[in-house]
């Protein structure tokens, strides 16, 4: 049986997923920073190394850079025919504004959100589907797509949860308020999207993907729904505020993926292994090996390379 092939790519700091089903259709989850350099990949040169020039779905989980960038550049010269965005387009501040009166952090995201605008930009001249993720706001209505028994579903955010960065990107727009563009970067993690990949043979096989999203939207998630799972694509890049001893509880998976590089993951490691040291999780980073040395998880359903 040809199984689902998921790939947590070796972007550095950042994030870069891609789910290959049996069938070669290609959903990508986040692009990394768009930066290349010989000890680490780029969802593009992925793509490249296979001969693949289309992608079936393209997902955003939320505006940071080391999210958001790496997409732009495969938008540029790949065909996607669909693809799931946090918001929908907005008129953003006045650039003369930015740059007359903004500090350091209100023009890199000022950058942030143009480079947003540019990927819709793309996505609409090649003629791509683009699905604001609002339009899956409840149990009912989360199944992004589903094939021979294998279905990637959104979780959160669902209608009614809060989105504390769109609320506050809408104030700085209609204010023109520098601060409150400042704060949106502080703030965007919050609004990140979480996927799960399921499988219907192997329903205790799960794999969890939550971009950036912190400790109290996990808990909104766990009070609602089962989340364990037998992967978890760690939040934050192993940071406390979305990875810690809390959160594990909830979660309960086998396996943690981190993504990040190995120089500032020496710094977290005593912490990962103090809380992890108490069940059975073992963690693996995506930064830890040469970009030609996958490390490799396997079920009946499907194989996981990490790096």
């Amino acid at each position: 049986m040809t199984k689902v092939h998921v790939q947590f790519l070796n972007v550095g700091w950042g994030d870069a997923h891609l789910i290959r089903l049996p069938s070669g259709r290609l959903t990508l989850i986040d692009g990394g920073d768009g930066l290349e350099s010989p000890d680490r990949d780029h969802p593009l040169a992925w793509m490249d190394r296979r001969g693949i020039e289309h992608l079936d779905w393209m997902i955003l989980t939320h505006i940071h850079e080391d999210h958001l960038n790496g997409l732009l550049d495969v938008a540029r010269v790949k065909s996607v025919s669909k693809a799931v965005l946090p918001y929908p387009p907005f008129q953003p501040i006045s650039e003369q504004i930015v740059e007359r009166h903004g500090n350091e952090l209100s023009k890199r995201v000022y950058g942030m959100l143009s480079a947003y605008l540019e990927l819709i930009r793309l996505l609409r001249q090649q003629k791509t589907e683009i699905i604001w993720r609002n339009e899956y706001g409840s149990s009912e209505q989360s199944v992004l797509w589903s094939e021979e028994g294998i279905s990637l579903t959104h979780l959160y955010p669902w209608s009614g949860d809060r989105l504390p960065a769109y609320e506050t990107l809408l104030k700085a727009i209609a204010d023109d308020d520098l601060q409150a563009l400042e704060h949106f970067f502080a703030l965007s993690n919050d609004d990140s999207s979480v996927y799960r990949l399921q499988f219907e043979s192997e329903p205790d096989k799960s794999i969890l993907l939550g971009g950036d999203q912190l400790e109290a939207g996990w808990e909104r998630i766990a009070g609602r729904m089962d989340i364990q799972c037998w992967v978890w694509k760690v939040s934050h890049h192993g940071l406390p505020d979305g990875f810690n001893a809390r959160v594990l509880s909830w979660i309960k998976p086998a396996y943690c993926i981190i993504p990040i590089n190995a120089e500032s993951a020496e710094k977290l490691r005593p912490e990962w292994e103090a809380f992890c040291s108490g069940g059975d999780t073992a963690f693996y980073i995506t930064g830890q090996t040469e970009r030609e040395i996958s490390r490799r998880l396997e079920s009946e359903t499907a194989i996981v390379e990490i790096g």
